[in-house]
This record gives C-alpha cells, structure tokens and sequence, in this order.
C-alpha cells in the first residue's frame, strides 16, 4: 500500500508539472477536498461554478455512506486535470487517512458517485491506469469506460435532484439542477445556456452570454441577441463604462466586441474598420 501512496503521489507531481498553463480551483466540504485544474486558455468560471456545486452534492452522499457504515470516516481527495494539460488517466487508491482519485477529463456528479460507491466495495482495490504505463491513449479510454461500465450506479438518480443557486445578481441566477448551471429571472428559467462568461450589468440591463452568443436582457425580456461567428473556448474579459460594455478577449486592448446601451447595439472590431 505504500508503493501505491508513493505512486499516487509522484503521478501528482508530475502532472502537476506539465499543468503549466492551469487554473487552479479547490472546493473544500468536510468531507471532500476537490481540486479542479482548467487550462488557462480554456477557462469558464461556469465550469468552477458547476464543480463547486458537484462538490457540495457529493459531500452530502459521502456523509450518508459514512453514516451508514458502508464508507470509513476518512476525506476523499480529488485531483481533477483538464484533458489538454496532462496525459489521460484515472486513479484511485487510499491511505489511512483519506481515500484518493485523480484523473484527466471533467468528470460528471454520476461519476464522482461511482468512485465513492468503488470505496464501499469489499472487494475494493487500487484501480491505475495512465500513459506512464506507455499504453496508446485508445487502450486507456477502453480501460476508463470499463471501469464506470463495470461500476455503474443507481444511487446517482436519488441525489441528481439537487436544486440551489450558485451565483445571484438581483432577481438574476444561475441555479444547479439535475447536474447541470440554469438561468433564472425570479422563478422564470431562462433559455440561455450557462456556456460562457457570468453576466455583467449595465444600468438596469444584463448582458448574458453563451458560447455561441450574446444577449441582453432587460426585465424578463431578450431586447437584443447577437450570433458570435467565431466563438471562443474561454471567458471573455469584460470592461464596463458608464454607457458601455466592452467585450475583450486578452486584455482591455483587445475588445473583440463592444454594447452601446444609448443605441442598444453591438459593435465589432470589425466595424470600426469600415
């Protein structure tokens, strides 16, 4: 079990030294600790927002297991590393004093559950499996599958039912629910997807954003909507004046689009130059 705990623990460093460009999250319960890596050019604050939640869910799961008796009472620690930073794995094992997972990829809460459910087994055992194992990435995602495959769960179903805000601005939420971010207006779910960039305010407008466009909105009601050609993977960086809204993407010099509230209007940097 040692060799083990040493393994986990050099697999650590050693992602972690590849995750040059990572943007670090911890999310701590009293019973779980979940560390979330995003690459830095990749990064949504929805993302953070939505593994905040999956953190408090499952802390709640693992107290009723620890309850029960099915689980020991000892924290659960999660390394979560996005795809592009590291090679692909999954491992968990335990010590002592905690039960351990780190893995590539952004897991879902159904997920998460299967690996506290893998802890409660009896005939529980180191699962390892990664690249340094010098095995073709199509081996390891068949061996991945396999595993939540051979571990499904029909407890995810009893707690995917969860519904609380994670993120408010007045009347404005973005509320998790069946495992997913949802927008509302007071009681009114809204059609916009939780995709990209948190609203921003202008007077007494918002300015909502998905990953593939833009919308205002004023009250209850959508007064303009803009299609993004060209969509980007991470959070737009957001500069707001007294009559505008500056939409950048790399800093306050690089606005890829602008609002005007006076004329309720975007513009583009395209637009200027004509």
């Amino acid at each position: 079990m040692r060799q083990t705990i040493l393994l986990f623990i050099l697999l650590t460093f050693d992602i972690a030294a590849q995750a040059t460009e990572c943007v670090a999250r911890v999310f701590q319960e009293n019973k779980v600790n979940l560390y979330l890596c995003q690459n830095y050019s990749n990064y949504n604050e929805t993302t953070s927002l939505l593994f905040k939640a999956r953190t408090k869910v499952l802390n709640d799961y693992i107290n009723e297991k620890i309850k029960s008796g099915q689980l020991k009472d000892k924290k659960i620690e999660i390394q979560i590393y996005d795809q592009v930073l590291t090679y692909q794995h999954l491992e968990l094992t335990q010590g002592k004093n905690g039960y351990f997972v780190n893995l590539s990829g952004f897991p879902t809460l159904e997920q998460l559950v299967i690996f506290v459910d893998y802890f409660t087994k009896s005939d529980w055992k180191p699962f390892l499996t990664s690249n340094y194992q010098k095995v073709s990435d199509e081996i390891i995602s068949k061996q991945i599958d396999k595993f939540y495959s051979d571990n499904s769960t029909s407890n995810f179903s009893t707690i995917s039912q969860t519904t609380f805000p994670v993120w408010t601005r007045g009347d404005l939420h973005l509320d998790y629910s069946n495992d997913n971010l949802k927008y509302f207006i007071g009681t009114t779910p809204l059609t916009i997807k939780a995709t990209s960039t948190l609203p921003v305010t202008i007077k007494d407008r918002v300015i909502l954003f998905q990953s593939d466009s833009i919308f205002v909105l004023q009250g209850q009601e959508i007064i303009k909507q803009m299609k993004i050609d060209n969509p980007i993977s991470e959070d737009y960086d957001i500069y707001r004046y007294d009559k505008w809204v500056n939409i950048c993407n790399g800093g306050k010099d690089n606005w890829v689009y602008s609002y005007s509230y006076d004329k309720n209007k975007f513009y583009t940097r395209h637009d200027t130059k004509n």
